[in-house]
């Protein structure tokens, strides 16, 4: 039985509407004004919410702003009841979110059918939000064990030998086993750092950015040049940059082009170039990212999360999948945006930016 709360300071229309809901089969909770609307919304997560918009005290605004501010209550679907005199309260209304408006006198036909429409929808996204969540629990349990124990079982697999067989193993051999170990060290503390910037970017939520003047054209040719020579690539690279300033924390902007020159060389062959330049015009930032490599599923766009890989095991490519989403978390919360599209070589990555006034 589906449980719907309607929040009305008048108490025989609240009555009325209760009665008709309850002989429907509805389970029903009333509130008299705003205040007990939203306590009684925290507490008994009701399936629907019918709020009036003119209350004395607390009116319909703040209580829909308090219960979607509340991660418990913010997806309970929310109509308002409003007179027809009131066109510019539906109006706002509309533009801040509210899922839907009835306008008193109410037909109870009308109210019937808005309600049925709205549970549905409600269900069908309830539905895919669990489809995600358990798309998500598959994609961690597949991936995050294999990114985690794989460098360190090779870390502790060299570290083995080199402490059993010390005396029988040359100089030459320790060297190369502690390069493996610094790789695997390295392997594992990108997917590390990936997971604590995806965390605190989505928990966060853009709070405490520490903003400074950056000269990005500096920051993009030291980071561009420093992951051509972990490849060995560094005759690979083509660098054509203007001179740029941005207001970003720095750190963000070397974990972005860091993770997109990575993509290109990872995804690109020796000997095939990868190109970072960039452009000002029309009061932004823009930079461009490009490789001849084995390109980007673009119908895939849609579906960039946590822990996703495209095409893994066609390519067998390393890491969770938190670099891309976090890049493009980071994008947007400088109030940029990152572009991927495929060419006729290669894949095209599109960073833009704001310039500072």
């Amino acid at each position: 039985m589906k449980k719907i709360l309607l929040i009305d300071d008048n108490t025989s229309l609240l009555e009325e509407i209760l009665e008709a809901l309850n002989f429907e089969g509805y389970d029903v909770l009333g509130a008299s004004d705003g205040f007990e609307g939203i306590e009684i919304a925290k507490k008994k997560k009701p399936d629907l919410i019918l709020c009036d918009i003119l209350m004395p005290e607390i009116d319909g605004f703040e209580v829909y702003k308090q219960l979607k501010d509340d991660s418990s209550t913010s997806l309970i679907p929310f109509i308002f009841l409003t007179a027809l005199a009131e066109q510019n309260e539906i109006r706002r209304g509309m533009e801040i979110g509210v899922d839907d408006y009835i306008i008193k006198p109410i037909l109870l036909k009308d109210l019937l059918n808005v309600i049925s429409i709205r549970l549905q929808k409600s269900a069908e996204i309830n539905n895919q939000i669990k489809k995600q969540l358990n798309e998500l629990r598959d994609r961690v349990l597949h991936i995050l064990p294999h990114e985690l124990l794989t460098p360190l079982n090779g870390i502790l697999g060299f570290a083995g030998i080199i402490k059993d067989d010390t005396d029988s193993i040359s100089r030459s051999e320790i060297k190369e086993m502690a390069a493996h170990i610094e790789s695997s060290g390295n392997r594992l503390l990108k997917v590390v750092n990936n997971y604590l910037n995806y965390v605190f970017i989505t928990t966060k939520n853009g709070l405490y950015i520490k903003k400074e003047l950056v000269k990005a054209h500096e920051a993009i040719e030291d980071v561009s040049r420093h992951i051509a020579e972990e490849y060995d690539r560094v005759d690979d690279l083509i660098i054509q940059l203007e001179n740029a300033e941005l207001m970003i924390d720095y750190d963000d902007l070397v974990f972005l082009i860091s993770e997109l020159v990575d993509n290109a060389f990872k995804f690109s062959q020796p000997k095939s170039n990868v190109m970072v330049m960039n452009t000002c015009n029309n009061d932004q930032l823009e930079i461009q990212i490009k490789d001849h490599g084995i390109g980007f599923p673009v119908d895939n766009m849609s579906d960039i999360g946590a822990f996703n890989q495209f095409n893994r095991k066609k390519f067998e490519q390393q890491g969770s999948g938190l670099g891309l989403i976090t890049s493009m978390l980071i994008a947007q919360r400088y109030k940029g945006s990152l572009q991927i599209t495929n060419t006729t070589i290669g894949t095209k990555v599109k960073l833009t930016f704001p310039l500072p006034t």
